[in-house]
């Protein structure tokens, strides 16, 4: 239909050239107004193919379709109320068809990126919801199914230790220990999952438990690494439960990405309504130009291209009305710094 409406528009074009090459001595005139006219004829019926040829669906292209035609009508009808004042005022109105021209061309063109921009932020908004529904999904397999599994696997530790057997209580210590980690792994999955959703909102919370369960997880997991703490006794924040597996990522990356014995020191201060959570190493550190890139999509500090671990990370602190920056560690390394407002 679009590709119609240029070529009939583009007819016009002609005629209003045509009309001015036999009234006027000039042709300079005459041919740049149908360079401008059969311009703006042209880009319709382009568009018009483009439109074709997307991966629209018929409906959204109807969509694009109306709003283009209806930016054509909308700017003639304007232009033609000001030339109907004119003449109802007795002023001369001259020849009115290439001001229309023009207008319509102008219309139909805006028009049609009006209306595939709308198409574009509806097709953004339908592919978000369906993100929201499957991870909504994922965190009740999470909570329910998985988790009914790990319960009837840790019944059958039950009946492993009651054999006496040293190797069949040895096997069960290690399925019940491996069973609690992935009690974590869904509790913190769940907590995430809910930040994403938009299911959590920050609440009052004790970041100093968050903390010290974030470093009793990565001591165990890496016994060569130190872990120094100077923390409050507590220190009440607004925040999601996602802040403890934000504590862990950001300590197992300190620990894993620096050398054979590294040593992580995790400190909190407050200012200003502010609390501070640091956790400084004494690794390679990250090359200034990238502390304000470090956590984007896709950058990473080794220069791979899976960066997804601290942008999430950084959306999650964002998502508790917090944020997070990476500067030089006094221990010679990186020190990654956790903003949180202080609770009332």
């Amino acid at each position: 239909m679009l590709v119609v409406t240029g070529i009939l528009w583009f007819g016009g074009a002609v005629w209003n050239f045509q009309g001015e090459i036999t009234t006027l001595e000039s042709a300079a005139l005459p041919v740049a107004t149908f360079v401008l006219t059969g311009g703006l004829s042209a880009g319709v019926v382009f568009v018009g193919y483009r439109l074709s040829q997307s991966p629209f669906t018929p409906e959204q292209r109807w969509w694009i379709v109306g709003w283009t035609v209806g930016g054509l009508g909308i700017t003639v009808l304007l232009h033609t109320a000001t030339l109907a004042i004119r003449a109802a005022e007795g002023r001369p109105i001259g020849e009115p068809q290439f001001p229309l021209l023009v207008a319509g061309g102008v219309g139909a063109l805006a028009g049609y990126g009006i209306g595939e921009l709308l198409v574009d932020v509806r097709r953004s908004a339908a592919r978000a919801e369906r993100a929201r529904d499957g991870m909504a999904f994922a965190n009740s397999l999470l909570r329910h199914d998985v988790r009914n599994a790990l319960q009837v696997i840790l019944g059958q530790v039950d009946v492993l230790t009651a054999v006496d057997d040293e190797r069949a209580t040895e096997a069960a210590n290690r399925i019940e220990s491996q069973v609690e980690a992935l009690y974590d792994l869904t509790a913190n999955a769940e907590a995430v999952t809910g930040v994403l959703t938009g299911e959590a909102t920050p609440e009052p919370r004790n970041v100093v438990e968050d903390i010290e369960t974030s470093v009793a997880t990565v001591s165990e997991s890496f016994p060569d690494a130190t872990v120094e703490t100077a923390l409050h006794d507590e220190l009440v924040v607004r925040g999601t439960d996602a802040l403890r597996p934000v504590f862990a990522n950001i300590l197992d990356n300190a620990v894993e990405h620096t050398g054979p014995e590294p040593t992580v020191r995790v400190t909190t201060e407050t200012a200003d309504g502010v609390a501070r959570v640091r956790f400084a190493d004494d690794g390679r550190g990250i090359p200034e130009a990238q502390h304000s890139r470090i956590f984007e999509r896709g950058v990473t500090t080794d220069g791979g291209s899976n960066g997804l671990g601290l942008h999430i990370v950084s959306t999650l602190v964002e998502r508790s009305d917090g944020s997070i920056y990476v500067e030089d560690s006094d221990l010679g390394g990186a020190a990654f710094v956790v903003e949180l407002p202080i609770a009332e």
